[in-house]
């Protein structure tokens, strides 16, 4: 069977959060989903019959292993492994599919009547922030996929914000031609394309939904579009199809981003005009609430992830790198490094290496030893505040590009509509000296409190430690 949102909620089982009261979707999904902490199915949708909306699926770090095949605990090497090693699969295409069980094409393609929320108060409209933005290079021919905002306020006419990134550079080209750009939506497909669509690197033959088939283990199916010329996944919930005409700008923001703030990209957009919308029966909306701590910085956080991963271990010909973790709460700006460092100037080289990816995000990077658990906050401020002397472990760089939604940065360029913003970044080296000095590492061995290897205290400190419950990954 096909790999698909509705193949995943059957996956999740009882960990899926059933809720059938009545629901305005407009103004009362937002805070749902951001307080939510687990994956939940709204049914019953004010103004919008025969609809559904989920959204949390990418919780915790049991849902993100489900949504890969991977075990939790070697989530991120999995995912590096299959991205890196396995590479990506196949696509073909196909006569026909669930995406197109209903078809409303030309003047009956009505945007506002798919059940699109408000993210956040103040925000300009309704933005659909879940779609997986597919675009075609008109010269290679090669897709590009990302996930981008788009704000619904009218019905077949959508300003959308676009990074200084791969698509934007299609419809640079198409701008140069004086053509318009085709772009379609996917929205709600497998969470394991999703999270691959998101991938920053670079792909000439082969685009993020292939580099997901690779992941996945299967081969993806696909169907042409009925109003322009693009393939879109034929097993997704919703397909929204258009044109991006060259030159045509419109006022767009403001938006409660990932970061928590609502300011940082607002100004003139390009413009999306629908041509066609083609959905599955009963359709759900699969929606990815852009506030804190939410499945829109995991979607991001973990292919970057298992990026640096990759990159890293790469450092001094290799580099023992045991974890590389972007939790949610630090809205993708910090990476923390588990690492053994062999040599002098070796952790120096990698967290150097994680500020330089081919992701915009990390301007802070902090590197810890194996016996600091990365995953919890108290951990890692232990580690900052006993094994970093600030004149000699905390490199600072200065004017360097910083991402384009990171209002703590200036913007450069006012003119232009993707932003660029210049700032500084930042390296901790948080870890022991390094195993060819063994002497010296050794006088950072930890404490352990008397008793701690004691076996029969077992089921005391398991019920002592159960009222205060643990730290996981998000």
């Amino acid at each position: 069977m096909a790999a698909s949102l509705r193949s995943f909620l059957e996956e999740l089982g009882e960990r899926l959060v059933n809720i059938h009261d009545q629901v305005d979707p407009i103004r009362q999904a937002g805070v749902l989903a951001s307080e939510s902490l687990h994956p939940f199915m709204l049914h019953r949708l004010s103004g919008f019959p025969g609809w559904r909306l989920c959204d949390r699926l990418l919780a915790d770090r049991q849902t993100q292993a489900l949504a890969l095949g991977a075990s939790e605990k070697s989530l991120v090497p999995y995912l590096a492994e299959r991205m890196f090693k396995h590479g990506p699969g196949r696509s073909v295409i196909v006569s026909d599919g669930p995406c197109k069980e209903v078809k409303r094409l030309g003047k009956d393609a009505d945007v506002t009547q798919i059940p699109v929320p408000i993210h956040s108060a103040g925000d300009a409209g309704r933005y659909i922030g879940s779609g997986v933005t597919i675009t075609k290079d008109p010269e290679t021919g090669v897709r590009n996929e990302a996930m981008i905002r788009a704000l619904v306020r009218e019905p077949r006419r959508i300003p959308f914000w676009m990074a200084a990134r791969h698509n934007w550079r299609h419809y640079q080209k198409y701008e140069a031609r004086g053509e318009p750009m085709p772009m379609a939506y996917a929205i709600g497909v497998h969470p394991g394309y999703e999270i691959l669509s998101n991938y920053s690197g670079q792909h000439d033959t082969w685009d993020e939904l292939e580099l997901g088939a690779g992941v996945l283990g299967e081969t993806l199916e696909l169907v042409k579009c009925e109003t322009i010329d693009l393939e879109v996944p034929a097993h997704a919930e919703i397909i929204i199809e258009g044109i991006v005409r060259p030159k045509l700008r419109e006022m767009e923001g403001p938006f409660g981003e990932f970061t928590g703030y609502r300011h940082g990209a607002a100004g003139p957009a390009p413009v999306w005009e629908i041509t066609g919308i083609t959905h599955r029966k009963n359709p759900i909306f699969r929606h990815v609430q852009a506030t804190l701590f939410t499945d829109h910085q995991v979607l991001v956080s973990l292919p970057m992830a298992a990026t640096l991963y990759n990159r890293l271990r790469e450092v001094h010909g290799f580099s023992e790198i045991h974890e590389v973790y972007i939790p949610s709460w630090v809205t993708m700006f910090v990476v923390f490094v588990q690492m053994t460092p062999r040599w002098e100037g070796q952790a120096r080289d990698v967290l150097l290496a994680a500020l330089t990816s081919p992701n915009l995000h990390p301007k802070i990077a902090i590197a810890v030893d194996e016996d600091v658990n990365v995953y919890d906050p108290k951990e890692v401020f232990w580690a900052l505040s006993t094994r970093v002397n600030p004149e000699k472990d905390v490199i600072v760089i200065p004017h360097e590009r910083i991402h384009p939604l990171d209002i703590s940065a200036p913007r450069y360029d006012e003119a232009e509509v993707t932003v660029m913003r210049i700032g500084g970044k930042m390296a901790i080296d948080a870890t022991k000296p390094p195993t060819w000095r063994q002497k010296d590492r050794d006088t950072f061995e930890r404490v352990k409190p008397m008793g701690a290897e004691d076996g029969m205290l077992e089921k005391i400190l398991a019920r002592l430690r159960s009222r205060a419950g643990k730290v996981s990954a998000d």
